[in-house]
């Protein structure tokens, strides 16, 4: 049997490596485009254009460790399509046969056609060669598109360069829209702006300014010098490969697969950013770019590919990032995936600090906190188990959870004043 793996991230190696515990001896051959070993995408726009980080710090593996799992690499190759009827990676020079295919192929950034976006000094932040660049670049001020995730860690780590940063974007007040509600979020923006990062939501860029090198951003509002803009505009899955093929595309742009991440082509898997997947929370698909599912759909797909009998049990939005010093976490879901439902917020703020439960029809389907980084495991069992609100209190109520968990203490009385009879 030969088992190829295309894509080197944490999907693709946590496929391979559960293949080889399921057979020592089938030969696996991994494609990828990059040139590295498996690095760490979370600590690029945290740790390592921030200089807290060295670069070789950045890796998770080194090359000798695909030779010691006896794992073929082709790195630094790009896969230009597949003979699914002769089961055939195509590479630029030749091919790879294979028997059961694993694609692992992830995201790329989201880049609209603004005018002047191929200057220099404008960039993208995904890879390990996109950080590279940032990290090495000269300049004073930054412009970063696109107050999400990455865009927030990104100006918060150039600002301890010290660069002068604005945080562009967004077509709300809001930061972290995907992953926080609109309390949760101004008390993150106020964090952000008190350390002197230049907050500007509600407007977008419409132009790069420059000769060959950018000096400017124009949005529909105003102009901003710059001698470096990053665009973090958000992910897509990349599917162009599998799309090509004939494997089937869902609604979301993400690869179809079933529980077992098996795509709609016999013996075709797929994990990781690539694809969509089902909801651990409701009964629809949907896309979660975040290395925990990543991983955990690589395993699956490694497992079931090597006959081991393994289902996916739902993606779930678990997010924490630390604003200077100021840790928040979000899990499951926020108030926009509930519009149009019945929904109960439980919220607590004491300072700084922060508490808010989602409730949906008695259960719990979404979490927000700020402030507080104490263990919040109990609830993430509940909602991966999708328990309801009594179960939450009853777990909050045990004396000994109270008594080392503050985060429990703070909620469980306003959850219990939400239980008549309790």
């Amino acid at each position: 049997m030969h088992f190829v793996i295309i894509g080197n991230g944490v999907a693709g190696n946590s496929a391979a490596s559960a293949i080889r515990e399921a057979d020592k001896e089938v030969n696996i051959t991994m494609i990828s485009q990059e040139p590295f070993p498996e690095y760490s995408a979370c600590v690029l726009s945290k740790k390592y254009i921030s200089g807290e980080m060295r670069r070789e710090e950045v890796f998770l593996r080194k090359f000798e460790d695909y030779s010691k799992e006896n794992i073929r690499t082709l790195f630094g190759q790009k896969a230009k399509g597949l003979d699914i009827g002769n089961k055939k990676v195509l590479l630029k020079s030749g091919s790879v046969s294979y028997d059961k295919l694993i694609i692992a192929t992830g995201s790329k950034p989201v880049v609209p056609p603004i005018e002047g976006v191929g200057k220099k000094g404008v960039f993208t932040l995904k890879t390990l060669e996109d950080a590279d660049r940032i990290a090495n670049y000269t300049g004073r001020k930054v412009v970063v598109l696109g107050p999400g995730y990455i865009g927030v860690e990104a100006s918060i780590a150039l600002k301890k360069r010290g660069w002068e940063v604005s945080l562009v974007g967004g077509r709300t007040g809001r930061i972290l829209r995907p992953t926080f509600d609109e309390k949760p979020s101004l008390i993150l923006r106020k964090v952000i702006e008190d350390h002197g990062i230049e907050v500007l939501t509600g407007e977008r860029a419409v132009k790069f300014v420059g000769n060959s090198r950018i000096h400017s951003v124009i949005t529909d509002k105003r102009e901003i010098e710059c001698d470096m803009a990053i665009l973090v505009l958000g992910m897509r899955p990349e599917v162009e490969l599998a799309q090509k093929a004939g494997v089937e595309i869902g609604n979301l742009g993400g690869i179809k697969v079933n529980k077992q991440m098996m795509t709609t082509v016999e013996g075709i898997y797929a994990c990781g950013d690539c694809v969509q997947a089902r909801d651990m929370i409701g009964t629809e698909d949907i896309l979660s770019l975040l290395w925990h599912n990543a991983k955990q759909q690589g395993e699956v797909a490694g497992y079931n590919s090597a006959g081991i009998k393994r289902h996916y049990p739902g993606a779930l939005n678990i997010t924490g990032i630390d604003i200077f010093g100021i840790y928040a976490v979000s899990i499951g879901h926020t108030m926009d995936r509930f519009k149009d439902t019945r929904l109960e917020v439980i919220e607590d703020k004491d300072g700084q600090c922060y508490h808010r439960l989602l409730i949906v029809d008695g259960i719990l389907v979404g979490m927000q906190s700020v402030g507080m980084p104490e263990n919040i495991g109990p609830l993430i069992s509940v909602m991966r188990r999708g328990e309801s609100l009594e179960r939450v209190q009853r777990i909050l109520s045990q004396e000994n959870l109270l008594s080392t968990n503050p985060w429990c203490y703070r909620v469980y009385p306003y959850i219990k004043g939400k239980l008549p009879g309790i």
